[in-house]
């Protein structure tokens, strides 16, 4: 299995689409951070974690349709002939879709490499700030659950037709570009933009960071993640069961 997650891995990074997308989301995210971020957003500080996650969720959207291109691949017609071989290996179908699903997950990791790097960079050249403790859980709870949503939508619909992993980009993309503010916004750009106002400002001016007075944003993560990690175990048992049936 290890050989044939390395083979796949190497596929998706010598193509050229995937290099090339990393670098549409460094420019994206520069392109975030001197617009938006520079100012604050909701009146707090271009550093606050309310600033910092805003920026995450403002640039989740192009980190998502990045993973979702590379899932669609796995769905065309050349992919479905390149099968003959990597089939022959000894893992089952739903172990195969397992592993795509790891390169996924790393594909996702080197861009939230790329996009926490820019915003480290830029922190340090505009602000001399590099205190980042404070980013670490919040910025997990919200990159995760994207993650795992779109990993497990997008093997649901490309698995029906392939043109409906595009369908999905264009939803999810319209979804980030809206930034609909409430706990129920996927990528969170809308809710860390609208609930400091709704704030006490502390001492410092603006209102503090802290986790335990966000229950409602919390529990929606965790449905979000719950949800993506069904629908990708469900895919999962589908594929088992055609398996048993042949």
């Amino acid at each position: 299995m290890k050989k044939l997650f390395y083979y796949e891995l190497r596929r998706v990074l010598c193509h050229w689409m995937f290099p090339s997308m990393l670098v549409v989301n460094g420019l994206y995210a520069w392109y975030i951070l001197t617009g938006d971020i520079i100012r604050g957003v909701a009146d707090t500080a271009p550093f606050s974690v309310w600033s910092y996650c805003a920026y995450l969720g403002k640039t989740m959207p192009v980190a998502v349709i990045t993973i979702l291109l590379v899932l669609s691949g796995y769905y065309s017609k050349k992919q479905k002939q390149v099968e003959i071989l990597t089939l022959a290996a000894p893992v089952t179908g739903a172990q195969h879709l397992l592993i795509r699903s790891g390169v996924l997950a790393v594909c996702f990791l080197m861009d939230a490499a790329v996009i926490v790097g820019v915003a480290a960079f830029f922190y340090k050249s505009f602000f001399a700030y590099d205190s980042y403790a404070g980013y670490v859980l919040p910025c997990l709870l919200l990159m995760l659950p994207c993650f795992f949503v779109a990993v497990g939508a997008g093997h649901l619909f490309a698995g029906l037709h392939q043109g409906l992993c595009y369908v999905l980009m264009g939803i999810l993309f319209a979804s980030g570009i809206s930034a609909p503010d409430g706990v129920w916004d996927l990528f969170g750009a809308g809710y860390f933009e609208t609930y400091p106002l709704t704030l006490t400002p502390g001492r410092s001016g603006e209102p503090g960071f802290f986790l335990s007075r966000q229950p409602a944003w919390i529990a929606a993560r965790a449905i979000y993640l719950v949800l993506g990690l069904l629908l990708l175990l469900w895919k999962v048992r589908r594929m088992n069961r055609k398996l048993t049936k042949a």
